[in-house]
């Protein structure tokens, strides 16, 4: 036999796949695998009979993790595009109680990387047997994280969760709002993008690459906080706040109330002078409030810039008396009643309109109802409850009505934006989308007029404004100095002065709002405490550096007059 033969053979032989006692024991193999398998899924279908007609209502789950899900936001962008808000992934520090042998340990250890943890509260959050998860601090710096993950605490983990980041720190920190520990809007732009996304889904794109752009100019907010800051310290005032608005838009460009609050720690918030005093607050705002006067004067064809009204005084009205704090004698034409800041002459004028016919004018502008921004709605104005002429002539001057600054700001724009008014926004929109919102309040006349008032204030010599004067650029404005009210009566001392500038006042583009509260008779201000020698040149200031920044050309009558002659 040959080799290759026998290979063969016993290969063969080997294998015994032939054989009967070979193919019972695989028989016997495959029934054993059989049986396995069936018993398994006896098992496993037994369990879910069992949780079926489980009496027990609910299912206790272990979790080392959270189970809530939090919201991504849209990054929120100025309207330059500088970045306001946006998402950060940031580290959570968590527990789960079972797996800890000495809470009180542990909580004395975590407390040497986390000095202001409250370990009482902390310690009796850990003792309770039902709980599996526990927050120990949320939204931790990375650095301080790895230090408690360091201590090799048992029980003890780092988690990452959504956390809102404002890069631009207290800077339009009133309209940004805030969040809260699960990233949901609680005030501000950050409530009004989620109540967007509730109300109307497809209305506003809230995702993290679609961001929502706003009308603030964060470089014109940097130069209003700033100024506003500088006023505070000039002027000794208790608190400051200011506003620019596109007139023609409506778009508020910046807004800053001194003291500010830190989007990123919106605890800040709870102090009570740390409010939004344009949108957030109502005022009496002085003479500021003659413009409107002016307007419903004009606009009514009750007398013209040059009819005269003596404005000898004081004017009696019942009990009642009205005088003027530069106390003049004679007669003046409606241009020097504003100009003078005649709280006099502007209630005779108001008194020409009657009551009923002025509290009309006023509702027309938007001035006795509240309105709605997109971070949220403000204060009713607040007035008497009777329109006789008492309370009609001192309106007329700011006396007597409380309304938010803003809301004013906005009636003001219309004034001087050829008649129409133009509901204010805090998101971006263009001049056409403005005025396609808008509606006529006063004729194009009257809107001229009221720019040649307030150009002329700036520019006569007997003007309440002349300290807003900024060269090129050709300020108007009217000042406002209220005394405040304190406990129902009207200080004597204590006052709350106010500024309202446009630039440039032939054709407006810009509005400034300036309002001081308390400020003390300085040096700087010429030991005055009224509008005009403390609101005034801060506005004036401020409207020096944004002109440039939004590129309004100067004016200069002799280059302007040598180019047409060329």
């Amino acid at each position: 036999m040959t080799k290759t033969k026998m290979f063969s053979r016993l290969t063969i032989g080997d294998s015994g796949s032939n054989s009967p006692t070979a193919r019972g024991q695989f028989q016997l193999r495959q029934a054993m695998v059989l049986c396995g398998l069936f018993a398994i899924f006896s098992l496993v279908g037994g369990n879910l009979v069992s949780l079926a007609v489980l009496k027990e209502k609910t299912v206790k789950i272990h979790r080392a993790s959270p189970l809530g899900v939090q919201k991504f936001r849209p990054d929120i962008l100025d309207s330059e595009g500088q970045l306001l808000a946006t998402d950060i992934e940031a580290p959570s520090l968590y527990a789960d109680p079972s797996g800890l042998m000495e809470p009180a340990k542990v909580v004395k250890k975590l407390k040497s990387k986390l000095p202001d943890l409250d370990e009482m509260d902390l310690l009796r959050q850990m003792s309770h047997e039902d709980r599996q998860f526990v927050f120990i601090k949320r939204g931790l710096h990375p650095k301080v994280a790895q230090e408690v993950f360091d201590l090799g605490l048992p029980g003890v983990d780092v988690t990452k969760e959504i956390r809102r980041v404002y890069p631009k720190g207290q800077l339009a920190g009133f309209v940004l709002g805030h969040v809260d520990i699960d990233n949901v809007g609680r005030s501000g732009i950050e409530k009004y993008i989620d109540h967007k996304r509730e109300q109307a889904p497809l209305s506003l794109n809230v995702r993290a690459n679609d961001p929502v752009t706003l009308s603030v100019n964060i470089a014109a907010s940097h130069v209003l906080q700033q100024e506003l800051a500088s006023a505070m310290s000039r002027y000794k005032a208790k608190a400051a706040a200011g506003l620019v608005m596109n007139v023609n838009s409506g778009e508020v460009v910046a807004l800053s109330s001194l003291p500010s609050v830190d989007p990123q720690n919106p605890t800040s918030k709870l102090s009570n002078d740390r409010i939004d005093r344009i949108s957030g607050g109502v005022y009496e705002l002085g003479s500021v409030f003659k413009t409107v006067s002016m307007a419903m004067v004009l606009d009514k064809k009750l007398a013209t810039m040059k009819s005269k009204i003596d404005v000898t005084g004081p004017l009696k009205i019942g009990s009642h008396s009205i005088s003027d704090y530069h106390g003049v004698k004679g007669k003046l034409t409606l241009e020097d009643i504003f100009v003078r800041s005649s709280n006099i002459g502007t209630a005779k004028l108001a008194l020409k309109a009657g009551p009923k016919a002025h509290r009309a004018f006023l509702k027309k502008l938007h001035l006795l109802d509240p309105i709605e921004t997109e971070i949220g709605q403000m204060r009713a104005p607040e007035t008497a409850k009777r329109w006789g002429e008492v309370h009609s002539a001192t309106a007329s001057y700011g006396h007597g009505l409380a309304l938010p600054p803003l809301q004013f700001a906005a009636t003001v724009g219309a004034l001087v934006n050829g008649g129409i008014y133009v509901p204010p926004t805090f998101i971006k929109r263009s001049e056409r989308e403005g005025k396609a919102l808008g509606e006529r309040v006063v004729s194009v006349d009257t809107s001229d007029k009221i720019r040649k008032l307030l150009r002329l204030n700036v520019t006569s010599d007997h003007g309440t404004a002349r300290r807003a004067d900024v060269g090129p650029y050709q300020v108007g404005g009217k000042t406002g100095t209220a005394n405040k009210v304190v406990k129902g009566k009207y200080s004597k001392d204590k006052v709350r002065t106010s500024f309202v500038g446009i630039f440039p006042y032939d054709r407006p583009e810009y509005l400034v709002f300036v309002m001081l509260d308390e400020p003390q008779a300085t040096k700087a201000s010429s030991n005055l405490t009224v509008a005009g020698a403390n609101a005034a040149p801060t506005t004036g200031r401020i409207i020096s550096r944004l002109a440039p920044l939004f590129k309004v050309k100067p004016f200069y009558p002799v280059l302007n007059r040598l180019t047409e002659l060329r």
